[in-house]
């Protein structure tokens, strides 16, 4: 019985794939027809050999979606080993290394930042990479341009800041409000969010988002593990922690 189900759910694997039609030509027509009515039949019987041969694609796919994401999160953390031009919040020379994809109309990372901000509060070896992700429309697509213009005048702590301290969805008054309170160049600001650094910025994080998977956030990287979602400090800490065992 099991070595029939093996080779009832090999022959429904094969029908599956492009090589079912080469192993069709190599019968006649009636054998062909035979075959159908044994595998209809069979499976009329045994309905759960099709579903274990689904679960056992679906546990294919997922095992190599998993080893993509774990090459993608090696190079991700590779790269930003040595970058100094992407925007971080915490200790620039810090050996912990950890990356946030995040949007400023997120509500999730609003509530997400009150936790890192103390978690850097208490702990000094922390960096935070920022990753802009601007998947909530034009107007994140605005504040991530600022944000990253402002990272060229050295104030993206507290542009950051100024802009998850806003509760209100954000508009264009805004996000210039918070610009223009923490006493940044407005003229120069206007011309570096449309600077082609700043579009290669975003165009970047949005390439390593999908070889991550990442389609929503906000999204944490921390060591070889991705953590999609928010997280409060506690979490943040024992992900920083068992990282650091590692």
């Amino acid at each position: 019985m099991q070595k029939m189900r093996m080779l009832m759910a090999g022959i429904l694997g094969l029908s599956l794939t492009t090589g079912s039609a080469m192993a069709a030509d190599a019968l006649s027509a009636a054998q062909q027809d035979a075959v159908k009515e044994v595998v209809k039949s069979y499976l009329k019987e045994n309905p759960e050999v099709v579903i274990e041969a689904i679960q056992a694609w679906q546990d294919k796919q997922a095992a190599q979606e998993a080893e993509q994401q774990k090459k993608a999160i090696g190079m991700l953390m590779e790269s930003l080993a040595e970058d100094t031009k992407t925007p971080y919040l915490g200790n620039e020379k810090a050996k912990t290394l950890v990356v946030e994809f995040s949007d400023y109309n997120c509500p999730y990372c609003k509530r997400a930042y009150a936790g890192i901000r103390d978690l850097l509060a208490e702990d000094g070896d922390i960096k935070i990479v920022m990753m802009e992700f601007p998947v909530l429309g034009p107007m994140s697509e605005f504040a991530s341009k600022a944000a990253l213009a402002a990272h060229m005048q050295g104030k993206y702590d507290a542009f950051h800041s100024g802009m998850m301290d806003t509760k209100t969805r954000l508009d264009k008054p805004g996000v210039l409000g918070v610009a223009k309170n923490i006493g940044l160049d407005m003229d120069k600001l206007a011309k570096d969010m449309e600077s082609s650094a700043v579009a290669d910025e975003l165009q970047g994080n949005a390439m390593m988002a999908r070889m991550l998977g990442i389609s929503g956030t906000p999204a944490f990287v921390i060591g070889d593990q991705l953590i999609p979602g928010a997280v409060g400090k506690d979490k943040l800490k024992a992900m920083v922690d068992a990282s650091r065992k590692k």
